[in-house]
């Protein structure tokens, strides 16, 4: 028994000896990205964003280009398409005391002035983009553009930049709804591009629906800013902020200046 005994504890000894011990492991450390890394990744992926972005304005606004100066005969936005056509002509009541001139568009004849190659600028501008890319980032995009009139406008917010705004979104409203109109109609290239054309040349001279000059008494019944989708435009810019600075400025001196007036003379008629 005793030999069995000692046999067994020699096997379980030996079974013993051969499990090798667990090693140490090292808990992982936490591998995180290096802010500058991280910083210049982040910085790459917003410039290409914004070169492409820049890119489809840059592309919208010369397909606009293009469009004004072969329907209105004019091109005021890059002005790269020449023209021969002139405001010589006598304004008559719809163009407010503008100037005008004749064009032809297929079989119409038209009467252009500045303030309605501006509203097919912006309508056949807002029906690229929303048959490109649909109403809502056709309508975003073309808020950004008031955004930026807003901030580069080195003339001040006035009632006619107000005005002129308003009738800029309801322009851009009805270019949209043509512009899906036709990719809902399965048009494209060419068929798609006449077919924006014709449709705002018809929203121009018959339909109305394109507003064609700031002074039209239908800009006073448009909704707010906000319920055409352009909501917290300030109508003060930075030009103003800074004309009224100069303004209290000025009037502060004028003030001190008055007062020092004042009490000067008080000491010559002491001293005299």
């Amino acid at each position: 028994m005793k030999s069995n005994e000692s046999k067994e504890s020699i096997f379980n000894l030996k079974t013993l000896s051969n499990i090798k011990p667990l090693r140490y492991i090292k808990p992982l450390k936490n591998t995180k990205p290096l802010p500058k890394k991280w910083l210049a990744s982040t910085l790459l992926v917003v410039l290409i964003s914004g070169a492409l972005i820049g890119a489809y304005v840059l592309s919208i606004l010369w397909r606009v280009s293009e469009a004004e100066h072969q329907v209105m005969g004019k091109d005021l936005m890059l002005h790269v398409f020449k023209s021969d056509k002139v405001f010589d002509r006598p304004p008559t009541i719809d163009s407010y005391m503008a100037a005008t001139y004749v064009q032809n568009y297929k079989t119409l004849n038209v009467n252009v002035w500045r303030d309605k190659i501006n509203g097919f600028q912006h309508a056949y501008g807002s029906a690229l983009a929303a048959y490109e890319w649909g109403d809502y980032l056709s309508d975003k995009l073309f808020v950004a553009n008031e955004f930026a009139e807003w901030f580069f406008d080195n003339n001040g917010v006035s009632e006619r930049d107000l005005r002129d705004r308003h009738r800029d979104l309801a322009n851009n409203k009805t270019g949209r709804k043509i512009g899906v109109d036709a990719w809902k109609a399965g048009l494209h290239g060419r068929d798609a591009d006449e077919y924006i054309r014709d449709h705002i040349v018809v929203a121009i001279e018959f339909d109305r629906s394109v507003i064609t000059h700031w002074r039209d008494p239908i800009v006073d019944t448009l909704p707010s800013e906000s319920a055409m989708g352009c909501p917290n435009l300030p109508r003060k810019n930075g030009y103003d902020c800074l004309q009224m600075a100069r303004s209290k400025v000025k009037k502060t001196r004028q003030r001190i200046a008055r007062r020092l007036h004042f009490y000067w003379n008080k000491v010559e008629d002491l001293i005299t």
